[in-house]
């Protein structure tokens, strides 16, 4: 469910490109340094989007720099940091940490074991430091998997599971603009949510596992007949994201909004569509 909101890359200009390039070297820094080392392997652009915005919005003082990494050990690379990136490290590693817990809790994954063993010390400390960010992550992750537990298609129980979680990792703090933040994301935790049971559709049916769109599917439902739900939930978020003061890095966060979490539903929409003109007539995602 994660890794969904990203840039599109197509439409960044050079200057926005750079800038979000050392977003996020800048976040994975702050991984390793608030966290730990092993925390930047669970890196994401999701908690970039989030950065991003937080330092859109407070306009906290930023340190840059240039610098080289395990991953990128030739050339240097422009990166920069401020409080909302120290925040946005402590809800990726947070939310890596719990998802470990939760794949190996259903599904006995030793790999996830293994790499929440490695993170629950560092998370320990970012539980105590945002209780109310790290209650809503377990008990989202809780909800979810005893709908999932259930067995019982429900798209509405889950989604809004999901939406809770997200939404509450938006809100950095409890201010005047928390209520639109919190908005954002819970539009983007529902939008994300069933956008990846509706990729996930069918590898699930074809594995027997649970999907909270199944019976979707089994009336017909087609992923092109997705797209109406999408748009609305979406545009929950956007409509909040809209409302509030934005200056800084506006076009690129309007690029990722509204262009860059839908690449992975138009790129199955587009593989899709290609093997029905292939001579498959049935285009249910089965």
């Amino acid at each position: 469910m994660f890794g969904y909101i990203t840039a599109d890359a197509r439409l960044l200009t050079e200057e926005q490109r750079t800038r979000y390039a050392a977003c996020y070297c800048g976040l994975c820094r702050r991984l390793g340094r608030e966290c730990s080392a092993v925390s930047r392997l669970t890196l994401t652009y999701d908690m970039t989007f989030l950065v991003l915005l937080l330092s859109s919005l407070y306009e906290p003082e930023e340190t840059a720099g240039l610098g080289r990494c395990a991953v990128h050990p030739v050339k240097s690379r422009p990166h920069w940091h401020n409080d909302a990136t120290n925040y946005g490290a402590a809800m990726n590693a947070a939310l890596a940490a719990y998802n470990c817990l939760d794949d190996w809790q259903d599904d006995r994954n030793l790999p996830k074991l293994a790499l929440w063993q490695l993170l629950r010390r560092p998370v320990r400390a970012v539980q105590d430091r945002y209780p109310r960010q790290s209650g809503a992550i377990t008990a989202s992750l809780d909800r979810l998997s005893a709908i999932e537990a259930a067995g019982v298609p429900d798209p509405d129980g889950a989604a809004n599971a999901f939406a809770h979680l997200l939404g509450e990792v938006f809100v950095w703090r409890e201010d005047r603009w928390a209520d639109d933040l919190r908005t954002v994301g819970q539009g983007l935790g529902r939008f994300v949510y069933l956008l990846d049971a509706a990729l996930d559709l069918p590898e699930d049916r074809t594995k027997g596992r649970y999907n909270p769109l199944s019976h979707w599917a089994a009336e017909g439902r087609t992923l092109a007949d997705f797209r109406p739900m999408l748009t609305m939930l979406l545009g929950e978020a956007t409509a909040a994201f809209e409302r509030l003061p934005l200056v800084q890095d506006l076009e690129l966060l309007r690029n990722i909004l509204y262009s860059g979490v839908w690449q992975r539903y138009e790129s199955a929409l587009r593989k899709q569509n290609s093997q029905n003109e292939g001579g498959s007539h049935d285009i249910r995602p089965v």
